[in-house]
């Protein structure tokens, strides 16, 4: 792998991912500003679960998103969210208690969503 750590300590480029607009779509209920960037992040980070999870199973392991983060192809602010990932991998992967047939470097959905869970309880919502 490339040397990603000038990514690792720039704040701006590991933020990226996680900057969305804030106006909410037409009938949609207004929620506070921090629920609405959290369920935008969530839904980000659920449509970007399948395309990371490329063997398919289920759970996003460390060398699926370091060749996601190494292929040119991919855009900037995916690999902002991939860096993420990978920083926090153990926190997230941690926020669910999946049984024995979970992957001990894999990130699943669960996790995800218990993940996002944890950081709304955290922030008092």
């Amino acid at each position: 792998m490339s040397d990603n750590s000038d990514y690792q300590n720039d704040e701006n480029f590991q933020n990226q991912w996680f900057k969305h607009d804030l106006t909410p779509p037409p009938g949609k209920k207004v929620i506070s500003p921090v629920q609405q960037n959290i369920e935008n992040i969530k839904k980000y980070a659920y449509d970007a679960f399948d395309k990371l999870d490329t063997n398919g199973n289920g759970f996003i392991e460390r060398d699926e998103l370091l060749a996601a983060f190494e292929d040119p192809a991919v855009p900037m602010k995916d690999k902002s969210y991939i860096m993420f990932l990978l920083n926090n991998q153990k926190e997230i992967a941690d926020a669910a208690v999946e049984g024995s047939g979970a992957q001990e470097d894999g990130i699943s959905r669960v996790d995800l969503e218990m993940y996002f869970r944890l950081v709304l309880s955290r922030l008092g919502y």
